[in-house]
């Protein structure tokens, strides 16, 4: 080099060798070779404070909710990070986080969730949000439900329930134990109850409950006749029958009918539709 002349070098920085560090003054050292000369040098480099703070916000999911808050502090400062989440009194019962929030404060119906963080350069807060609302969903399904069939139930005027088990005979025989509940739902009179009985299978001459006033062997029915039933009266209406004939799957007996009359009119319904599946739980049949 001349004497007195200059020469510039321009040295690029890559930023993310020190995208973590504080604003303040930092040492530059540099080494210079120019042919048999070496040289080092140490300057010094200023990084004026910067404060900013970045949020970005991510929802996904619709039953199950959740929210990705992250706070990113790309300033070169120590940034106090704050963010707030307000959920109802409902809605907060079904909701988790990660991390926990700061603290937790109640104003009338809303609850507001803190989380309050101080942030190095580089640092990022990052809050899961998580509302389930599956739990709640089912809960309100099943009460719908239930008021659905307790409103349908409400307008019957008389309930047949009808079910059958697996006894063991001492012959061998294939044996189910048929039981009827009868009950009204209001004030009737004149009720009659048929059940009529499968192909191919006879009837073991015992019953428990109310005894059948009539058995029709043409029709293979049987028929319980009450003169009246109060409201809320239950009758329970069993018996057993049997075939030297087993049977593999699914055994289905006729529904039960009930004709009655209800403020001289003549009304009639019917049970269930009762079955049995060969692998049923096993009674014995004394």
């Amino acid at each position: 080099m001349k004497p007195y002349e200059k020469e510039e070098f321009e040295i690029q920085l890559d930023k993310e060798n020190f995208k973590s560090l504080m604003a303040g003054f930092y040492t530059l050292s540099a080494r210079i070779n120019m042919e048999n000369l070496e040289d080092t040098i140490e300057e010094k480099i200023v990084f004026e404070e910067k404060d900013l703070l970045e949020t970005t916000t991510d929802k996904y999911g619709f039953i199950i909710s959740t929210k990705v808050i992250e706070t990113k502090n790309k300033g070169n400062t120590i940034n106090s990070a704050e963010t707030i989440i307000k959920k109802n009194i409902f809605s907060r019962l079904f909701t988790t986080f990660n991390p926990e929030p700061s603290s937790i404060n109640r104003g009338g119906a809303t609850i507001y969730y803190a989380w309050k963080e101080e942030l190095n350069p580089g640092e990022i807060q990052k809050i899961n949000v998580r509302t389930n609302w599956l739990l709640p969903f089912l809960v309100i399904s099943f009460i719908v439900l239930i008021i659905v069939f307790l409103k349908k139930y409400s307008k019957t005027d008389l309930v047949l329930r009808k079910k059958v088990s697996f006894v063991n005979a001492k012959g061998g025989e294939f044996a189910l134990k048929v039981t009827v509940v009868v009950e009204a739902m209001k004030y009737l009179e004149n009720v009659v109850v048929s059940d009529r009985l499968p192909p191919l299978v006879k009837v073991y001459n015992r019953f428990t409950g109310e005894v059948p006033k009539r058995f029709h062997k043409s029709k293979k029915m049987f028929e319980w006749d009450f003169e009246e039933l109060e409201k809320g009266e239950r009758r329970v209406l069993s018996y057993i029958i049997y075939s030297k004939v087993g049977v593999l799957g699914k055994f289905a007996l006729p529904r039960t009918t009930a004709r009655f009359k209800l403020e001289d009119k003549e009304k009639e319904v019917n049970s269930n539709k009762a079955y049995f599946l060969a692998n049923q739980k096993v009674e014995d049949l004394e």
